[in-house]
Order: structure tokens, then C-alpha cells, then sequence
């Protein structure tokens, strides 16, 4: 697999990750490529500092020198970087919302919204609503496991493909990371990251009837 790298410099380094990829080793398949080993190859050491699940694509990055690890940690905590999503989901989705629901693992790998849950907050703003699904533009305020799958499906409008915690009918769960906003950690300076939309996205798109293939263009930017 060729890494599709957005940003590189001494410090840090941005890829576009591709769906189908775990991000770090799984113990019960110690033979599965994962994106941890590929980005080493590259760049070592290579600092993991956000997850994606397997079938989630888009901007994923690693920093390039333990000094920064803290400040990085730091910003995650004090809530300033500002990660953005591309999702499909099930139905009409026609309103803006804010869904401020706790999350709790239910299960070996499912989570679930419970009172003892930890906090998780989540900004959905439909781009595109029809009868067979809806283009979602996603902030998170929080970063729990699962977080946007969890919260979608509770108030009845799943991922497509989320056969976890919805149905599979799709090729994958149509989640993209889309951008990331933060400050660098050496410079000071604002740093925005985006990933185009890959070609299985925007065919569920147009399977649906969400956006043509003459939109396909003007989607991908239509979040910013």
C-alpha cells in the first residue's frame, strides 16, 4: 500500500487512510497489515495520536518527535482540535443538531448511550437530505469510541453500512474524516488538513440519488 500523505514536516505528518485498514496491531491477527506499521516504514518513530476505526477513512496523523506529544495531549484536552466528518446516513435527516448523550461500552467491541457512560457531544448538519439518505457534516466535541455511530443510530438515522449499529447496506460504514483543525505544535501557527472524498463515498452517494455525478465535485468541498 502507497501512503497518500497531505502534510509532512519534521514534526508531524498527516495521511489520507484509506477504509479497510486498521490502525494499530490486533493481537488475535498478528499477521494483519495495519497503518501504525506502514507510516514507520516511511517515518520513525511515528507517534499515534487519534484512531480511526477500520472502515472509516480520511485525515489521520502522527507526530515525528516525543517533545510534542504533550502539547499535542493538550489541545486534545482543552477541546481545540476541531475534527469534521462526511457522513451517509439512513433516511431523511433534515435539521441541525446537537445530540448530548453518554456513552458506555455494551459489549466486547459495541458501545451504547447510558447514564454512566462518559460525556460525548455531537454536531450534525445536514448538507443533503432525501427519502433514501442524507450527506452529513459532523463536528465533535468529544472523542469517545464509536462516538458518531453510537449517536446517529440513537436518534434513528444510522450509517450506512454500519452493520454494527445499523444494517449493511453498504459497501462499509460511510464515515470520512474530512478535515482537522489544530495548531501546530512547534510553530504556533493554525494548521487545517483536509482529505478528498474517495471513490466508494461519493458512488454511495450517487447510488442513493444524494448528489449527481456533476456534484461530485462541488461535495467534496461543501463542508468547509
Amino acid at each position: 500500500m502507497q501512503l497518500d500523505i497531505l502534510y509532512e514536516d519534521d514534526a508531524i505528518i498527516f495521511l489520507n487512510k484509506p477504509a479497510g485498514v486498521v490502525v494499530q496491531q490486533r493481537m488475535h491477527e498478528p499477521d494483519e497489515p495495519f497503518f501504525h506499521e506502514l507510516v514507520t516504514r516511511h517515518t520513525s518513530p511515528a507517534y499515534l495520536m487519534q484512531r480511526l476505526d477500520r472502515g472509516t477513512s480520511g485525515v489521520l496523523f502522527f507526530t515525528k518527535m516525543s517533545k510534542v506529544n504533550a502539547r499535542v495531549t493538550r489541545q486534545f484536552e482543552q477541546h481545540r482540535i476541531r475534527k469534521r466528518y462526511l457522513a451517509i446516513c439512513t433516511h431523511e435527516l433534515g435539521e441541525a443538531q446537537t445530540i448530548d448523550a453518554p456513552i458506555a461500552r455494551i459489549g466486547a467491541i459495541q458501545f451504547g448511550i447510558r447514564e454512566r457512560g462518559k460525556r460525548a457531544v455531537t454536531h450534525v448538519r445536514p448538507l443533503r437530505a432525501t427519502r433514501n439518505g442524507s450527506l452529513l457534516d459532523i463536528h465533535l466535541e468529544t472523542g469517545r469510541t464509536h462516538q458518531i455511530r453510537v449517536h446517529l443510530s440513537a436518534i434513528g438515522h444510522p450509517l450506512a453500512g454500519d452493520w454494527l449499529y445499523g444494517r449493511r447496506d453498504a459497501a462499509r460504514p460511510m464515515l470520512h474524516a474530512a478535515q482537522l483543525d489544530m495548531t501546530h505544535p512547534l510553530t504556533g501557527q493554525p494548521l487545517r488538513v483536509a482529505a478528498p472524498l474517495p471513490g466508494d463515498f461519493t458512488e454511495e452517494l450517487k447510488r442513493r440519488g444524494i448528489a449527481s455525478a456533476q456534484e461530485d465535485e462541488a461535495t467534496s468541498g461543501e463542508f468547509s
